[in-house]
């Protein structure tokens, strides 16, 4: 079974083991920021990377709380003989034992013992629940209804991954935008993981549009709590050079913005139809720099439309548009920003006028 391939070869698959040895070093309150820098390029080197990271950290977490499985002492460790050649189903006594390695498969054995007793009690679900995969073509909305009574609109060109089990409720936007009315279950936080945030609700109605390098929040109804995509030991670090890694709460009529840098505070929206607006053909903008404007505009447009330089990229958005009309929003851009609009084969270009 692919599935559970992973964990029966986790001791001797050399991504998990260095995944083990991340995971170990990030808990140690001395970790260097040089350090942490390089976990962040070795988990951004390959989606193998984190995705063997990520499911360690959950599965040690689940691990942590069972009674008697406990890290072995350092002075323990220094009696056996390990040398990591093999794995630890075969270990016998024989060279030095590296501290660091042992401790590695410290957390790979029960990581291991706790999937097979997991998997083997009919809790593969928690694990590995069922994945839907819902995307949208260029100007396409959809409205897709999920099994917990909950509801996603997907707009234009957008992409989402549904993972619903007994124990969990995840969304992996992956691009585009989607509106979440969710249904209430106090068991099951509503979990949507979208670029560098993860927004969690229990019963509310919220947007999330993930452009290139943020994501926009707004909730229209309830609370949502929005986080860093990976909170975890290190962020506590980082928050002296980067204070807005820490979570936000946003309530009914306020929204955020979240991005590498962390996570801006709530404010209030001044237009709250506009965050829903999308769903009925209009794209409504609020003192937004163009470059975002036509991330948006662009899962509707015909030809993608794109600027000749950062300046124009940065000029400031108020209005409208609408989603049938947009060669006529791109003329009022020509004659308010004193633009021109060269329409090639493939795209439309705005550069400055002659």
């Amino acid at each position: 079974m692919k599935s559970e391939a992973w964990w029966m070869d986790a001791e001797t698959d050399p991504t998990h083991v260095a995944a083990a040895d991340w995971l170990l070093r990030l808990q140690d309150p001395r970790l260097s920021l040089e350090d942490t820098l390089a976990w962040q390029d070795w988990m951004n080197a390959s989606p193998r990377h984190a995705e063997a990271f990520h499911r360690l950290e959950r599965v040690s977490d689940a691990a942590s709380q069972l009674r008697g499985c406990h890290e072995p002492r350092t002075h323990s460790l220094a009696r056996g003989n390990y040398d990591g050649s093999m794995p630890l189903s075969r270990w016998h006594r024989g060279k030095r034992l590296w501290p660091r390695v042992a401790i590695a498969a410290s957390i790979l054995l029960p990581v291991s013992l706790l999937l097979a007793i997991l998997l083997s009690s009919g809790w593969g679900d928690f694990w590995n629940p069922h994945v839907k995969v819902l995307t949208t073509e260029i100007g396409e909305n959809r409205t897709v209804p999920l099994e917990d009574g909950s509801q996603i609109m997907l707009g234009g060109n957008s992409r989402a991954e549904v993972a619903l089990s007994k124990r969990l409720r995840t969304v992996n936007l992956q691009r585009g935008e989607a509106f979440f009315v969710v249904a209430g279950d106090p068991v099951r936080p509503f979990k949507v993981r979208a670029g560098d945030a993860t927004v969690t609700a229990l019963g509310t109605e919220f947007n999330v549009r993930r452009e290139s390098d943020r994501v926009v929040v707004a909730v229209t109804d309830g609370r949502v709590l929005v986080e860093p995509a990976s909170p975890i030991v290190p962020l506590a670090l980082l928050r002296e050079f980067k204070p807005k890694l820490r979570s936000v709460h946003v309530a009914a009529g306020e929204g955020t913005f979240a991005g590498a840098a962390g996570i801006e505070d709530a404010s209030k929206l001044e237009d709250l139809s506009a965050t829903t607006a999308w769903q009925t053909g209009r794209l409504a903008f609020r003192l937004q720099p163009l470059k975002y404007v036509l991330e948006d505009v662009n899962r509707y447009a015909a030809k993608p439309i794109v600027v000749e330089d950062q300046s124009i990229g940065a000029l400031i958005i108020t209005g409208t548009v609408a989603r049938d009309d947009i060669p006529h929003w791109i003329d009022s851009l020509e004659h308010a920003f004193g633009l021109r609009a060269v329409e090639e084969p493939e795209r439309i270009l705005l550069r400055r006028g002659q």
